[in-house]
């Protein structure tokens, strides 16, 4: 192949002639070289029309995943073969054939051929060196797509990955390790990748049909730049709510970094320990720290920033120099939404009551402490609210004690989905003169929202908290925060 590595072919989550049409137009526009049409997702009547898809505005790959493979068509060869042999009598470029079902000999001279193999959750590492053993004709390439964390991908899939380069291979993954094979492609040679439309560009109420793709906007963004480029990641668990990643692309797109930034999923302290030293050996400048790692990060660190030390958590971990350091973003992004609360008269500067004890609650606590503010820490826990509120000269909030205070930060992860009840009076502690600063935005469940309207306060949602925390956290990686009118506006935009 001529083109330039890798060509990016976005997957569409169309299950429609019209859907397709248009979502062929939003990948060309987003960058695409190529669009992937799932025909596995379409009616068999939706199908008998695929001829009306050309002419395309863009080269064409046919796909019938089998729901032996995780998508929606037959696993049968004989009734896969008609299918197939239909679509390949129509111009695309491409076709997909499963090597465990497909016979090779489907599809015209001028067609191209994926050779995939789907492996399931619990495949052995030999199943993947195995199927990328597959030979493959001329002019056909083998792709190997298998679930995995980031742990397993860094130790078993990635030098495997690396031993098949300089072959027409491609290896992705899915679930929590996804995006970092995608990030890579153009280091590992990669013909192709595979690609999501921008979420913004997407057909009302399709979603990505595999979460764990790029967006392909934010890939050719950063293909176009140097391949030395840095690469930046949110890591916590969950973390797919996250919207730091669009933040970040919208400042480094403004300012010309032509890097990527991509989200995630760390489900034990030792695989993020464990992740650090391999993410900066390939690529990686930053990471950004959320929820349940802040106090995990702090101890993997190798220098830790006044920020992070005070909090004894850290928002923000930078690979400069060999070295890991530390900081609290979130410290910076607090102190700054009070003094203007403050300044605003929204808030008289004297009390406030925070709920929670880990990370996020740490923080606000520092903030209290610098501006002069006597706090109060709720907490499920008793122990816990004593431990945090004594290093930061709190106060135990005590139910019997309960009464509205003029701002109440809720420092927990109620609202996001699987975080469970809130076991605190909060009901107790607003009144119709209180504010409420929630941590959480764009929460799963309004659970903090509600109680406050309950009790006539006002809300106030953590979007422009995380767009202070991004900026600080934009200023330590690139020597410059964003300016205030780019800040401004994403607070305006909103999640």
């Amino acid at each position: 192949m001529n083109e330039a590595r890798p060509l990016l072919i976005v997957t569409l989550p169309s299950r429609t002639l019209a859907e397709a049409h248009a979502e062929i137009k939003l990948a060309r526009d987003a960058g695409a070289d190529l669009a992937e049409l799932r025909f596995d997702r379409w009616t068999a009547e939706e199908r008998s029309r695929a001829a009306e898809l050309f002419p395309s505005e863009l080269p064409l790959l046919a796909t019938l995943r089998s729901r032996g493979e995780g998508g929606e068509g037959p696993d049968a060869p004989d009734e896969r073969r008609a299918v197939l042999e239909q679509l390949s009598a129509l111009p695309f470029r491409w076709i997909d054939l499963e090597v465990a079902r497909d016979a090779a000999d489907i599809g015209g001279a001028a067609t191209g051929r994926f050779l995939s193999t789907h492996l399931p959750d619990d495949a052995p590492t030999g199943d993947l060196r195995r199927a990328l053993a597959t030979v493959a004709p001329p002019g056909a390439i083998v792709k190997v797509v298998l679930p995995a964390t980031v742990e397993r991908l860094l130790t078993e899939v990635l030098p495997l990955v690396n031993d098949a380069r300089a072959r027409e291979r491609i290896v992705l993954t899915t679930g929590a390790s996804g995006p970092l094979l995608r990030a890579w492609s153009r280091r590992l040679d990669y013909p192709m990748v595979f690609a999501s439309l921008p979420p913004e560009g997407r057909v009302a109420g399709a979603e990505a049909v595999e979460p764990s793709q790029v967006p392909v906007d934010r890939l050719r963004h950063f293909f176009s730049g140097e391949p030395s480029a840095p690469l930046f990641a949110v890591v916590g668990h969950p973390v797919a709510h996250s919207r730091s990643p669009s933040l970040h692309t919208e400042w480094m797109r403004a300012h010309r970094h032509h890097s990527l930034y991509v989200a995630l999923d760390i489900l034990t302290e030792s695989e993020l320990v464990g992740a650090l030293d391999p993410l900066a050996a390939e690529g990686f400048l930053g990471l950004n720290v959320t929820h349940p790692w802040k106090a995990a990060a702090v101890e993997a660190a190798t220098r830790v920033n006044p920020g992070a030390e005070t909090c004894g958590a850290a928002s923000c971990l930078t690979f400069r120099d060999g070295e890991v350091e530390a900081e609290n973003t979130d410290l910076a992004a607090v102190l700054r939404r009070l003094d203007e609360l403050r300044s605003e008269e929204v808030w008289d500067g004297s009390e406030l009551a925070v709920i929670g004890t880990g990370g996020t609650a740490a923080a606000t606590l520092a903030a209290a402490r610098e501006l002069g503010a006597a706090a109060y820490v709720f907490a499920r826990d008793a122990r816990s609210a004593k431990s945090v509120a004594e290093r930061f000269e709190a106060r135990v909030g005590l139910r019997p004690e309960a009464r509205p205070f003029s701002l109440v930060v809720n420092a927990t992860d109620v609202g996001r989905a699987g975080a469970g009840p809130l076991e605190v009076p909060i009901e107790e502690l607003v009144n119709d003169r209180t504010r409420v600063l929630d941590w959480v935005y764009a929460a799963d469940e309004p659970t903090i929202r509600t109680h406050c309207d309950r009790s006539k306060g006002t809300y106030e949602d953590g979007w422009r908290l995380l767009v202070y925390q991004a900026a600080a956290t934009f200023g330590i990686w690139w020597g410059a925060e964003p300016t205030a009118d780019e800040v401004e506006t994403a607070v305006r935009e909103g999640p």
